[in-house]
């Protein structure tokens, strides 16, 4: 308890000394030796080992805190490591650092003049451990087993009476048998035989679980960096067995199946018009924005043909390539703007009042329906505009059969799913 800090001198010569003399000792070597060193101020907390040492001592037997002082010494590459010399040891979590110092003085929390008085100094200090956390050498009490055992039951009990039933999925990953070691099965996300190949194990399983299911295709999981989400190929069944869908011949066979020509698409929607008792001359074509594409032309050098244009994003190229081949004069795709009347009871439709006199398409990759320019429409107050509320599920509704049976098992749907990343 001795005031001060002893000269590295005086504490080879006594063989003795404080932390605060061994650590400026230390610091004093180091830089001998060429490597920066601070002296370091702070607390030493050491708590009691929770199973004893077989070889050693093993520590304090109650939670201790005191003052304490060590050095760093700053390491190229790794930056300012803690020694604390008193122990032998590297600084340590129970290490907390209050002040660094070249100076062991100017660490000092108190310094200056005042007259002559009478004190007395006193300090006290404590370490209370707030939460502990249950471990490898301190596990839980037969008392608190107790506890977790007697809340699972609880749990069980609860689930049981409300007929809840806990289920695990899974997520298995198929390679092709015919190309095991192929980039799509092993490192690539796409290939040219996964989808083929994905869909023949669709039609399987839906043949075995759900063949009056509902078939939807869409858009998988989208990942970082990519242009495009996954694909997706999803059935839907009701478990009490009625059908969902009663007509699988409407379903499309992507095997034989060409895409559909501009001339199919216009066709198809103005029958749907007519069908739904609507005017076709509201169908109208869309078209790539020609705009933005002769400006990305503009910006390729003068020497680069835009069909060979070396551009580090790969989609990018294909996709420049693919619609200058097509052209910019040429529609992209059709588009019917339909909608419930406010009764829900007929289908209306109407003209799009758009910028431009045609509807150019956000640039990208997504299907036309993703990419029109909805935000181009007239702005409409809030309150002008004609609010769709979804029906309520617990309604009648004509035509539908009931779900058998009276337990909420009966109500649920069963679900299958391929994708180029597993089947679930």
């Amino acid at each position: 308890m001795e005031p001060g800090v002893q000269t590295p001198e005086a504490t080879l010569a006594n063989a003795s000394g404080s932390c605060r003399d061994s650590s400026w000792l230390l610091a004093q070597l180091l830089r001998n030796l060429g490597l920066a060193t601070r002296v370091v101020s702070g607390y030493l907390i050491q708590l009691t080992a929770d199973v004893k040492s077989l070889d050693g001592p093993s520590g304090p037997t109650a939670d201790f805190t005191d003052l304490h002082a060590w050095c760093e010494v700053y390491l190229p590459g790794a930056g300012w490591i803690g020694l604390d010399p008193t122990s032998g040891l590297l600084a340590g979590e129970g290490h907390i650092p209050l002040a660094c110092t070249p100076e062991p003085s100017t660490a000092a929390p108190v310094s200056g003049q005042v007259e002559e008085s009478e004190v007395q100094f006193e300090h006290t200090m404590k370490v209370e451990r707030v939460w502990e956390a249950p471990r490898v050498t301190k596990p839980y009490t037969q008392e608190q087993w107790g506890q977790v055992e007697k809340l699972g039951h609880q749990i069980d009990a609860d689930l049981a009476a409300l007929d809840v039933r806990l289920t695990m999925g899974g997520e298995p990953t198929f390679v092709s048998f015919d190309d095991p070691d192929g980039a799509e099965w092993s490192t690539a996300a796409l290939g040219p035989d996964k989808r083929r190949l994905s869909i023949d194990l669709y039609k399987r399983l839906k043949d075995e679980y759900a063949p009056t299911g509902l078939a939807h295709f869409g858009q998988g999981k989208w990942y970082p960096g990519e242009p495009l989400p996954r694909w997706s190929l999803n059935c839907f069944w009701r478990r009490d067995g009625e059908p969902i869908w009663q007509t699988p011949e409407l379903f499309a066979d992507e095997k034989s199946s060409s895409g559909a020509s501009h001339d199919t698409a216009q066709r198809f929607l103005r029958d749907v018009a007519t069908r739904l008792g609507l005017s076709p001359t509201f169908v109208f074509a869309a078209y790539e924005d020609a705009f933005y594409y002769m400006w990305r032309e503009q910006r390729l050098p003068s020497n680069v043909d835009p069909f060979e244009a070396p551009l580090e994003n790969a989609g990018e190229r294909a996709r420049l390539m693919r619609i200058f081949e097509r052209g910019l004069d040429r529609p992209a795709g059709y588009v019917f703007p339909v909608a419930r009347d406010p009764a829900g009871t007929r289908w209306e439709t109407g003209p799009w009042f758009l910028r431009q006199e045609r509807c150019y398409l956000v640039p990208g990759d997504s299907p036309l329906g993703l990419r029109l320019p909805l935000d181009s429409l007239p702005w409409a107050v809030p309150g002008d505009l004609t609010q769709i509320y979804p029906p309520d599920p617990t309604q009648d509704v004509p035509g539908a059969r009931p779900l058998r049976g009276n337990s909420p098992a009966a109500a649920r749907i069963c679900a299958v799913t391929v994708s180029d990343t597993g089947c679930k």
